[in-house]
């Protein structure tokens, strides 16, 4: 009985040591969904309101590298939301004017994916049938460091791949 009380300490100790360590991350995984919103600080009181999820971040302007090492910064309008204790990310970007033809009346924008290498995810996903919109690029503001790249899928859908440099939403 001593020895199986030992094992079950054992047991116990062991499992709580490989909690504490960090899982590797998944990739790919669903990052993020964006939405265009015509007023984001009242689309931000909404949501944390009714929902209880969290602003995590802000951007007001974001600094893009294109492949040719040109940079182009824009101004921006977005609020980066999540539920306490989860990852997943619920992007809200202001936007004037949604562009009914573009996206079909809808204010859906783009899933975004999580993937640690983004020129084999991006490979896998042209010859899956996907559409490229833009070149891989570098996107950085507020702290976040990331490449990404947009393309369609089969139905037009917006899919944006994502691997992270540095930071987090």
């Amino acid at each position: 009985m001593k020895n199986l009380s030992i094992l079950l300490a054992l047991g116990i100790l062991i499992c709580s040591c490989n909690q504490n360590q960090e899982a590797a991350p998944l990739s790919p995984r669903i990052n993020h969904v964006m939405l265009y919103v015509s007023d984001l600080q009242a689309s931000i009181d909404f949501y944390t309101t009714a929902f209880d999820l969290e602003v995590s971040k802000t951007l007001d302007k974001l600094q893009i590298t294109m492949p040719d090492s040109s940079k182009v910064e824009a101004e921006v309008k977005m609020a980066f939301l999540k539920f306490p204790g989860q990852d997943f990310v619920y992007e809200l970007s202001e936007q004037a004017s949604f562009p009914d033809s573009t996206f079909n009346g809808t204010a859906f924008q783009h899933v975004g994916i999580d993937v640690l290498d983004i020129d084999a995810a991006l490979q896998r996903a042209l010859d899956a049938g996907g559409e490229l919109l833009a070149p891989i690029r570098l996107v950085e503001g507020n702290g976040v460091a990331a490449k990404n790249v947009f393309l369609k899928g089969p139905d037009g859908e917006y899919v944006e791949l994502m691997q992270m440099i540095s930071g987090e939403f």
